[in-house]
């Protein structure tokens, strides 16, 4: 819900200016549609392209920064915002191709397992956790496919975000 904030007025042909101002609600409405449009946080993970992905978290960072600007956004959500682009940036670093192993090798990582596709699921996971967070405190939905990141174990708040068989 937009706020409204009377910046003038005039007393010939009487006239009122006044400012929308977006409160809370509305900015966390606005990052769940950016997170929704990030097919990397929902789709299959082969169909990601490393670049690409690290592209759009780069924007969503940015996008953030721009509502982290807003001066009426309240702590709570600032710090919220601010996790998110932390998130995105730790994605970010796991892929940065510059961190490679001091001796000349790739980065560290397990046996068997894609840099990828492991960074990609902790961002899932961890981001998962803060849009049902932000849904459940501004009482905000979550599409189908952004809603199966968000977890969704019996008895957390988090269930109703769950996607219907």
């Amino acid at each position: 819900m937009a706020r409204y904030r009377l910046v003038g007025g005039s007393i010939g042909n009487v006239g009122v200016q006044f400012e929308r101002k977006d409160d809370d609600r509305e900015i966390a409405r606005r990052v769940v549609n950016l997170l929704a449009d990030r097919r990397m946080l929902w789709k299959d993970f082969s169909s990601e392209i490393e670049e690409h992905c690290i592209k759009s978290a780069i924007e969503v960072r940015r996008e953030l920064g721009v509502h982290l600007d807003n001066p009426d956004i309240s702590d709570h959500l600032a710090d919220q915002l601010r996790l998110l682009q932390r998130l995105f940036r730790s994605f970010i670093d796991e892929l940065d191709p510059r961190d490679l192993d001091p001796w000349g090798g790739t980065r560290h990582h397990y046996m068997g397992t894609d840099p990828m596709s492991t960074a990609l699921g902790r961002l899932r996971g961890l981001v998962g956790v803060q849009l049902g967070t932000l849904a459940s405190h501004y009482d905000l939905d979550l599409g189908e496919d952004l809603a199966t990141i968000v977890p969704a174990e019996e008895g957390w708040f988090f269930e109703r975000f769950t996607p219907d068989p």
